[in-house]
């Protein structure tokens, strides 16, 4: 029996799938079995898979090779779940990507939080909701009608006093609903007198209800409202509201509509009755309201590049022309939102429209310590859900550049390939969008980019401030991306390795990798620049939040890609080496709770639903990521639509690497390369001829032939070196 190309030292865990990846260090059997276990162990304990956009960039980065990988609860290959994840998205006619996150009182396809009773000092005079049911009503009960809030005009059967009925009965609360009897044409409610709200608070309002099934013909239903002065109700002021399909109908047992209120230019000042058209074409039947409440504008602005990055990434390492068929245009609806409503083509960067997201704080800190809150403002627009990126935005810049470009190599593979039937479009030339992608890398590295500091700030708000505290994730994405120029990158790496301290920073030379497995999240303490409802920051020491000094383990993959690009694979291979040494301190601990249970180790876990200054586990679920430094990286594995490009990158103190069970449109590879020599072995039949591309001129060693690219249609390994004329041996 042939030996194996790849010599796996044995598992550190029982019972791992035979054809799930192990890595192979040459010299190094330790590290080889830590990172595998380390795959295996984060896979396995993953809480679940869905269509939850915030982490799917990350996970299809993490999961998309790896051969072998079943979805517990669904058992399916991790490649076919994201596949259908991907598929299953919700794209709005304007072509923005619902979150995805889980249901809540806030915008359906936004964040969960802020909601409207989610207010410093009270929602009174600002916002307003109706809640039909005495409890069980999700978040809205659970955390704020239980503590405190507990006005009875706002849930219950005291939900249902004070309205003004117009051709409509009511019959009080049915099954925890407002049941009402439709008794003439144009039915009407008009919300109870004395109960006002701010128009800027209210971008949107949402009705949880069931109606007729005939309802749905004829006219929308609608909002009308009074502002302060206004003697009556006016056609003139009305806004539709719109379905939002039946995402969350098992759930509520309703159908959810929405009306964007803020796009009205009379949807300003205070409101002081609202009136809502239930069912213009209907003149009898039923309708039972579950809720009616006022929501923030708590959509990300991340979720559009997330989906293009994560299509691209499945597409590239699947081969699977039917999704990325089913997926072309959803991918251009979806970067055409970034270019015309997120401002991408007319300030080549992202500057947010939306109401509460020009990246102003929640509040600010007088001079006596005392603060004065601005609700509405500051409202999340990504991961860091507790600061308020927005304005002109070097987060959402970045994701955008990549997604260009993505785009733009998308494009390319469709013209490249007429047989798959993809129609192209004029305003997505490949040229024409790496053009627009070069425009927006320098406007970029001239807008943010702080010189004195060395670095990008995270966003610059709309009176013109900059906020900056030492954003490592920010920075490192900017890498990842390859929106930072080679110059920029290089200070940032600086910055981070401390051979360079920023004056005001809190946390400074080695102290910025404290937590051992990676670099602070930010390194400047943070008591001023939050979002709302995050109004207390000062009462957690530094690093006791993840976002204010903490850190995540996953996106250790990205300073380890950061240091592979600038400083090279051997400061890489030893910052790998660091945070396998911590992961063997932490498993001989008993795990990652166990290690940090009792704060000794500086901080606590964040994690199902409990603060922390760590993310690890529970919905960390992006801690997948950092073995795929081995595969991006030091091997140089890249997916392309027509080859698996090789070109490695090995560190002096480990010149060979092995990985097995690599998964590429369909076939299943063990990969082992050499500082001269590639191996790679196919372990199954390949669907389709799987071409495999090395950088030179190189030799396969079992015809003698000579090329730059050789192709696997059988089962079999290759072995390839390099070609004398090309400076091999």
């Amino acid at each position: 029996m042939a030996q194996p190309i790849v010599p796996v030292p044995a598992d550190l865990e029982p019972d791992v799938p035979q054809d799930f990846p192990r890595f192979s260090f040459a010299g190094h059997d330790r590290e080889g079995q830590l990172l595998s276990r380390y795959l295996w162990h984060h896979f396995s304990h993953r809480l679940f898979n869905n269509r939850v956009l915030f982490n799917k960039e990350y996970l299809t980065t993490a999961d998309l090779w790896v051969g072998g990988a079943v979805d517990k609860t669904r058992g399916a290959a991790i490649q076919e779940i994201h596949r259908a994840d991907l598929s299953s998205i919700v794209i709005d006619d304007e072509g923005y990507v619902s979150t995805h996150q889980h249901i809540s009182h806030a915008h359906d396809r936004g964040w969960p939080f802020p909601l409207w009773c989610q207010v410093p000092g009270g929602p009174w005079g600002l916002t307003a909701g109706w809640h039909f049911q005495d409890e069980g009503v999700g978040w809205i009960w659970q955390y704020n009608f239980l503590k405190g809030l507990n006005d009875p005009r706002f849930y219950g059967e005291t939900a249902t006093h004070g309205w003004g009925l117009h051709h409509v009965e009511s019959l009080g609360i049915v099954d925890k609903r407002w049941k009402l009897r439709i008794t003439g044409p144009s039915p009407t409610i008009t919300s109870p007198k004395g109960i006002e709200i701010d128009a800027f608070n209210c971008p949107f309002m949402q009705v949880r209800w069931m109606r007729p099934s005939d309802a749905s013909t004829g006219p929308a239903p609608y909002i009308e409202w009074k502002r302060e002065g206004d003697t009556d109700f006016s056609e003139e002021r009305r806004v539709p509201l719109v379905g939002l399909g039946d995402e969350y109908k098992h759930i509520t047992g309703a159908d959810h509509f929405l009306a964007a209120m803020y796009r009205h230019p009379l949807w300003r000042g205070k409101i002081v009755r609202l009136r809502t058209g239930l069912a213009p074409a209907l003149v009898s039947g039923g309708i039972e309201i579950d809720s009616f409440f006022s929501v923030y504008d708590t959509r990300h602005t991340i979720n559009n590049p997330i989906f293009i990055l994560s299509c691209w990434r499945q597409f590239v390492w699947t081969g699977d022309v039917e999704f990325l068929r089913a997926n072309m245009d959803r991918m251009r609806a979806t970067l055409r939102y970034q270019q015309t409503e997120m401002g991408g083509l007319e300030y080549h960067r992202i500057r947010n429209p939306w109401w509460g997201h020009d990246g102003r704080p929640s509040y600010t800190i007088n001079a006596d310590g005392t603060k004065t809150s601005h609700p509405g403002r500051g409202i999340g627009a990504n991961y860091w859900d507790l600061l308020p990126f927005g304005g002109d935005d070097m987060y959402a810049t970045s994701q955008y550049y990549g997604a260009t470009l993505a785009m733009a190599e998308a494009e390319e593979a469709v013209r490249a390939h007429p047989e798959w039937g993809i129609d192209t479009e004029g305003d997505f030339e490949p040229a024409k969008l790496r053009r627009h992608a070069a425009e927006v890398k320098s406007e970029a590295n001239e807008l943010f980019w702080d010189d004195e500091a060395g670095r990008f700030v995270g966003c610059i708000d709309c009176d013109g401030a900059a906020h900056d505290y030492g954003f490592t994730f920010l920075n490192l994405d900017a890498i990842w991306y390859g929106i930072a120029s080679d110059e920029h990158a290089r200070r940032i790496l600086d910055w981070l390795e401390g051979k360079r301290i920023v004056e005001g920073d809190t946390s400074t030379g080695e102290d910025i990798y404290h937590w051992r497995f990676g670099p602070r999240a930010t390194t400047r303490r943070n008591v001023e620049w939050y979002g709302q409802g995050w109004t207390a920051p000062e009462s957690i020491p530094w690093g006791g939040q993840v976002q204010d000094g903490g850190a995540v383990l996953g996106f250790s993959f990205y300073d380890l890609m950061a240091r592979l690009r600038v400083l090279g694979p051997d400061d890489a291979w030893q910052r790998l080496c660091d945070i396998l040494s911590w992961e063997d301190e932490v498993m001989a601990a008993g795990g990652y709770r166990a290690y940090y249970a009792d704060g000794s180790k500086g901080t606590t876990l964040q994690g199902g639903g409990t603060a922390g200054g760590i993310g690890i586990d529970s919905e960390f679920l992006e801690s997948s990521l950092i073995p795929s430094i081995v595969i991006y990286g030091f091997l140089g594995l890249e997916p392309t639509p027509d080859a698996l490009v090789i070109a490695p990158r090995l560190p002096s103190a480990c010149p060979e690497m092995g990985v097995t069970n690599v998964l590429y449109h369909g076939a299943l590879l063990d990969i082992r390369v050499g500082p001269h020599r590639v191996e790679v072995e196919a372990k199954t039949q390949p669907e389709a001829p799987v071409a495999i591309r090395l950088p030179g001129q190189w030799r396969d060693r079992a015809s003698g032939r000579k090329a730059s690219e050789f192709v696997l249609d059988a089962p079999g390994r290759r072995t390839f070196t390099r070609a004398r004329d090309s400076g091999g041996r």
